[in-house]
Formats: C-alpha cells, structure tokens, sequence
C-alpha cells in the first residue's frame, strides 16, 4: 500500500503534515477525508499540533485552488473557516471574513441551497464569535429559512450524501442557534438533524448529532434556571440524561479501533455531565475529576465544571465546589464567545462562593436586583426569538418570490405577511398531502375598538403590533401568522390536528390577554379554528373559521371555538349561553 493512501503523518504521531506535498498523487475524495480528518484531531490537539493541522489544511486549499473552482476548494474552504472560528484568534477576524467571501461566492456560483445556507450559518457563526451577538440574527435566520426547507434530494442525487451533507448543515446552524441563546429553534433544527442523518448517515453522523441534542438541552436546562424555572429545567436535565445514553450506545461502534476499553461516559465529557446533572451526588466525582483531560471545547469545559461542583456540594464539600469553578470563571471573565453559557457559569460561581465562605444570605436589595436582571435578560432572548422567526419567514418569502415580491407579501404595520401571502399559503395547504391535517384559524381582538376611539389610532397600530409579536412568539415557526386586515389576524397551522391547534390557540389567547396593559390596552382575542380539507376551496375554510370566531364573540370573547368546513349551516348559538366546555380549548400538551 502506498503512503498516500494512508492517514495524514501529523495524526499518525509525526512532527507535522505532509499532505500538501502528497496532494498530486491523492483523489479529491483522499484530500476531503483527510482534511476532515484533520479538522476533527487538531480540535482535542495540543497548540503545537494545532498549529501543524491549520497548515496542513491551508496548504491542500492552496493546492486546490490551483486547479479552479470545484466542490473540493468548497469544502476545504468551509473546514479552513470553522478552524479560525472555533479557535478564536481576533487576529484571524480578516482572514475568515475573506475565506467566507469566497466561500459564498462559489455557492451562488453553483445556485446550491443547502450551501447557501451552509454559508449564511458560518457567516452567523464568524459573528457570534468576532462580533456582536445580535448582529448575526439575520445570517441565522437565512441559514434557518433554507436549511429546513430542504425536504428530499433532487431526482437523481445520491440519497446518502444527500444525508450526509443537510445533516451536517443542520449541525452548523445548530451550534450557531446555541451560541444565540435560541434553544426552541435550535430543538426543532437538531431534531430535524436527527431525522435526517438516520436516513443515510453514518454512525458517527448520528453520534455527533446525538452528542449536541445533549448539549442542547444542558444549555436549555441552565437558562431556564437562570429565568427561574426550576421545574422546566429539571425535566431538560431528564431529557440530556436519556440523549447521553442513546449516544452513549453509538460511542464505541461509531469509534471502532479507536476505543481504550472505557466506557462513553469515561471519555466523553458532555455524557458524563448529563449523568451528573440529572441528579448530583458524591457518586459521580471520580468520574467528573478523570474526565477534566478529554474536556476540549469550552461549552463542554463550562457544563463539566458546573455538573462537578454540584456534586461536590451535594457530598458537603464547598470549598472544592469553589475550587472546581474558579480557573474557568477567571478564564471566561473577559470572553465573549459563549456568553449564554459563561453567565450559567458565573451564576453558579456566584452561588457556591457565597456558600463557601460562609457569607449568609444575600441582601434583600442584591436578590432583586439579580431577578430583575434576569428577567430583562429573559425579555430581551425572547426578543431575539421573535426577531429569529420573524426574519426566518421574510428570508423564506424572498427565496420563494423574489426580494421584490416578498415586500409585496409583507403587512407593513405588524411585519406579517399580508392577505396576499395567505392566499399563497392557503392554496398550498389545501392541494398538498404532507400538509395535512392542516388547521386554518382566524382571530379578532376584542374590544380593539374602544382602543383606537379612546386612546388614538397610533395607540392602535402599537397594539396591533404587539399582538403580532406575541403571536409570533407562542406559535411555533412553521406556522404562518398573517395579518388579514383591520384587527383580525389568520393562522395557518399544517401538519396539526384540530384538537392539538385549538390548544396551541387557546395559549396564544391567553398569552394576548395576559400583556401589561400599558402594551396592549387590555384586549383579547376571539378565535375560530377549522380543518382546511384537501382539495378544499381556501375561502370556504376561511368562511367557516370566521362564523367559529363570531361564535367565541357570541360566548363572551378570550376564548377559540372550533368550527367545520362540512356544508350546510353552522349550528345556531344563544349569545347569551355559556361557552361549551367542549369548544372553549382544551389545554392538552402540543409537541
């Protein structure tokens, strides 16, 4: 067997990387393996190594680069930028502005929309990391619109690597959406991520997807703490725990040949933190101290030292709780580059220290200032989410139709789309399959008004604002919230039952009616929700959601009543009778 069919020499224990020099007698599928190899040795490598890896993988770009453009300079690009990223040298700011500049150029070259997307999520990235977080929200929510409208390979395309590739452009996006502190869109990315790489993917496709979901719901289970929801965030620490050992069954057969004997949780950082965060105790230290070596990434460093102080306070030990906080509260004092977890981190330090030290407990004074800044730190991610998902479907609109078109599909007042984007949507509801069942809701707001006749107009517009806002918000991203006119708003719900979207409206209603009433002047919502059958006319459903909303009227308002496309007349209803318990919207779970 030749030297070049073998792995790079840097891996296989030399002093550096020869691949460059070997890169005209290797294939183009030879020199993506080995770079991607590369890229995935130099992460838990010393500086030394690291160094050597980084210049192996610009050698083989330049190598590449001399024979024209081509998928392989894509991917080296792509590789060649996540090193610098993931590295975060402020001077390599220049550098991967210009490999990034590169790489979109080569995309629209090929008019290829998962990299399209793939390079709106690595731009996302080299913002989260270089600059200001909520400068990347409009990269992320381009990389959002894309990716997950990837729903099969084009006739003739190889169905795994298609896998492959969406999967792993998923991932991208994936680890931006977590850097962002947008936990919600980042489940429905990963989860989107796991169907798509158990299609075709391989074993260590599927373990690296099933590694972030932990990551994931560790991350989400520490901002729902920060925020106060203890009970929220516990059963997160339930869901890490049984996503570690389904990654955990993955772990050796995924690294066949290259295991020590020891068990997943042994090697891997983040599942032996799952296991310790579910349920702290003493029983778990030895484990967390031996895995402190093989913790490379600094997410996986910040949730190892968390889980390890919490077991060390649980076993009465306080001082090596602190202990094992404070080299990584120092270290991320200034670093920006994992805000939404350097604060869980600074958070627990902040509490352990108090307890080692015996300090009592916290001023009145000091304890409220901590809620409420963390309340306006909750208020502004949910802000950053609405912003995410309202961004999302502009990008999606404007691939769809057009830059022009989509500022034609867009209700200028809320930032919706408008009733000519609906009656695009609705008419693809209502002819496709894999839309359905879908629902068709229309809402009015109660008592709008007396708002627009005692307050102003103006007044109005700022209500019907934030109603779209909070709309937006409650429903989940796939659902299309457009503005129909006046003070009615229609939401399009595909692939959801009746019963699961009366329930999902019903927490949007009361989402409404709980704004302060200095944001929304104390208005409700009215709400009728119908089945839009396939092959069924658009305005038929429409009708029969509108006589379902003069129903909820009739019952007194703040309430979703549903209704039925069937021909004939709605069933009369005294305006005076109690709502029937059986419309008035069930509070059964959505997922």
């Amino acid at each position: 067997m030749s030297s070049t069919s073998t792995e790079c020499a840097l891996i296989a224990g030399g002093p550096g990387c020869d691949c460059p020099d070997e890169a005209d007698r290797l294939t183009d599928e030879q020199i993506s393996d080995r770079a991607l190899a590369k890229f995935r040795w130099q992460q838990r490598a010393a500086p030394a190594g690291r160094l050597a890896a980084r210049r192996g993988l610009d050698g083989l770009l330049a190598h590449a680069r001399s024979r024209g453009p081509s998928n392989l300079v894509a991917e080296l690009l792509r590789i060649c930028i996540l090193v610098r990223v993931l590295g975060y040298d402020p001077a390599d700011a220049d550098d991967v502005e210009v490999l990034l500049q590169e790489y979109t150029e080569l995309a629209e070259l090929d008019d290829d929309p998962r990299r399209l997307g793939e390079a709106a999520a690595l731009r996302a990235h080299r913002t989260a990391v270089f600059g200001q977080g909520e400068n990347a929200l409009t990269d992320a929510a381009e990389a959002l619109a894309i990716l997950t409208e990837l729903a099969a390979p084009d006739p003739g395309e190889d169905q795994a690597e298609w896998s492959r590739l969406v999967s792993r452009s998923l991932n991208g996006l994936l680890l931006v959406l977590l850097k962002l502190g947008a936990h919600e869109l980042a489940d429905e990315v990963s989860q989107r991520a796991i169907a798509v790489s158990e299609i075709a993917g391989s074993l260590m496709d599927r373990l690296v997807h099933q590694l972030n979901r932990v990551r994931l719901q560790l991350a989400w289970a520490l901002r729902l703490e920060r925020g106060g929801r203890d009970a929220a965030a516990a059963t997160r620490f339930v869901g890490a725990a049984q996503t570690a050992h389904a990654a955990a069954l993955l772990w050796g057969p995924a690294r066949a040949g290259s295991g020590s004997g020891r068990t997943a949780a042994e090697e891997c950082s983040i599942i032996g933190a799952a296991y310790a965060l579910q349920r702290p105790g003493p029983q778990h230290l030895e484990l967390l101290t031996g895995l402190k070596e093989v913790a490379h990434f600094t997410e996986d460093r910040i949730m190892l030292a968390i889980a390890t102080a919490r077991c060390f306070l649980a076993a009465d030990r306080p001082a090596d709780a602190w202990s094992a906080l404070a080299p990584l509260h120092e270290e991320l004092w200034h670093d920006s580059t994992d805000a939404v977890l350097a604060l869980a981190l600074h958070r627990e330090f902040a509490k352990v220290e108090e307890i080692a030290r015996g300090a009592g407990t916290r001023s009145d004074a000091l304890e409220r200032y901590a809620i409420a800044l963390e309340g306006e730190l909750w208020a502004l991610r949910e802000a950053r989410l609405t912003a995410l998902r309202s961004h999302s479907e502009h990008h999606r609109l404007a691939r769809e139709h057009g830059a022009v078109a989509a500022q034609a599909l867009q209700d200028p007042l809320t930032g919706l789309p408008n009733r000519r984007a609906l009656d695009l949507r609705l008419a693809e509801a209502t002819t496709t399959t894999a839309t359905q069942p879908c629902a068709v809701a229309l809402i009015d707001l109660d008592r709008f008004k007396d708002v627009n006749d005692d307050r102003s107009h103006a007044a109005g517009d700022a209500v019907l604002r934030e109603v779209a806002s909070c709309l937006r918000t409650v429903l989940r991203s796939q659902d299309l919230v457009a503005r129909y006119g006046g003070d009615e708003f229609v939401v399009v719900m595909p692939a959801t039952p009746l019963p699961v979207a009366r329930a999902a409206l019903q927490r949007a209603a009361d989402a409404v009616a709980a704004l302060p009433a200095e944001v929304a002047a104390g208005v409700t919502m009215s709400v009728g929700v119908v089945r839009a059958p396939l092959d069924g006319e658009p305005t038929a459903a429409l009708a029969a959601a509108d006589t379902a909303m003069y129903r909820a009227k009739r019952a007194g308002g703040n309430t979703v009543i549903t209704g039925s496309t069937a021909h004939g007349p709605e069933p009369a209803a005294d305006p005076d009778a109690a709502p029937d318990p059986d419309q008035s919207g069930s509070r059964e779970s959505w997922s």
